[in-house]
């Protein structure tokens, strides 16, 4: 321990990490104002090359520090959180191979590398049926007209189905030999069925941690707006939903900085809260607490600044506030709030609802899905 009396200017060992798990802490610590320093801690005798790393911090940030420290070593490990919550070691990912799909990818082994789990990859099919769009030319190389000769000349679609998953899947191997997907192991999967009711069957019968899927940009939306699967998906899952549109340049979590995560006032916060943090590793982050209804709320809690200050103590790694929106209608401040503020992803709450209330009444997540270019995480409540 430092010496009670040293300066405030002297840096001392804060605690000794692998070197990636140094270089996090320096980045979380860094975000927060604090000087880091880190130094080589050798693993034996005689010159060996160094196995560790020293984060050492001036001795005025101590407090500071051992906070931010221990909000994150002090919580369960995913898989142990995994285990208690009675979810799986799989995170499921529905493809369409599309290239949407394989942003898709990236993004959902990313965080299955965090949670140390199995991503499977899905792809669902119907008989008869052919698909609304050509597949990619770098993926499958033939396109539509092709794939329906050769159904009309009796191959079964399974068959076909079967190749251009096997084709998916080497070109994701390609690019964990590249680096541009995490090399972790991975399964695939292809089951009969209409999309939405194969993830939701799945979902139900092996408890995936997360579902990752790509959606339409923007442009594109407009058209799926009634029956759209990953609307389908986000009602019927209860597990939560990443969504990536295809218009997204997000590489990876730790590239997400800035952060909104709508709020009920109510304890479901301090869950979908906690969520966050376990999922992104405790990010050193903005994230900015909206109100998830422009009407008054039951609140448990008496204002999202005294939301704000508790996250703050509970998680120090990142910063947290209120949102201040503008004067005017909620959609419209909302959407100059996310041009000013860079947000790069959106967590909303979301309630089970039919397809015939979505219609006449969509939830805040629909309404998000289906008007934002931006990565949704959507946790079930």
């Amino acid at each position: 321990m430092p010496d009670a009396m040293a300066p405030t200017d002297q840096f001392f060992t804060l605690v000794v990490h692998s070197p990636q798990r140094a270089d996090r802490l320096r980045e979380i610590l860094e975000f927060h104002g604090i000087k880091v320093e880190l130094a080589d801690f050798p693993a034996g005798q005689c010159g060996s090359a160094p196995m560790a790393k020293e984060v050492r911090i001036p001795f005025a940030s101590l407090e500071l520090g051992l906070k931010i420290l221990e909000s994150g070593q002090m919580a369960s490990a995913p898989a142990m959180v995994m285990k208690m919550t009675g979810m799986s070691n799989i995170l499921l990912i529905p493809v369409d191979f599309s290239p949407a799909s394989l942003l898709a990818v990236k993004i959902g082994f990313s965080i299955a590398q965090k949670f140390n789990c199995e991503p499977v990859v899905l792809h669902s099919y119907i008989v008869p049926t052919f698909p609304s769009e050509p597949y990619d030319d770098e993926i499958d190389g033939t396109g539509e007209m092709v794939i329906a000769e050769e159904v009309q000349e009796g191959e079964d679609v399974y068959k076909i189905c079967s190749r251009q998953l096997a084709k998916f899947k080497a070109q994701i191997e390609k690019a964990q030999k590249e680096g541009t997907v995490p090399d972790i192991h991975f399964s695939t999967s292809l089951i009969e069925g209409i999309p939405e009711q194969v993830i939701e069957e799945y979902c139900r019968q092996n408890k995936p941690v997360m579902v990752v899927m790509a959606t339409r940009g923007i442009n594109k939306k407009e058209s799926d707006l009634i029956g759209s699967v990953t609307a389908e998906v986000i009602d019927s899952c209860r597990v939560p939903v990443f969504t990536v549109p295809e218009e997204c340049h997000l590489s990876a979590l730790e590239k997400i900085k800035n952060i909104i995560i709508f709020c009920t006032l109510t304890p479901i916060d301090i869950v979908n809260v906690r969520a966050l943090m376990r999922i992104f590793d405790y990010p050193a982050a903005k994230v900015w607490l909206l109100p998830a209804s422009e009407r008054p709320l039951d609140s448990t809690f008496r204002s999202l600044d005294d939301l704000a200050n508790a996250f703050s103590q509970s998680y120090p790694t990142a910063e947290f506030a209120a949102a201040e929106l503008g004067k005017g209608k909620f959609e419209a401040s909302m959407k100059a709030f996310l041009a000013s503020h860079d947000v790069q992803l959106i967590i909303v709450p979301n309630k089970k609802s039919s397809a015939f209330s979505r219609f006449f009444r969509p939830t805040l997540a629909h309404k998000i899905l289906f008007e934002k270019d931006i990565p949704l995480l959507v946790l079930p409540v």
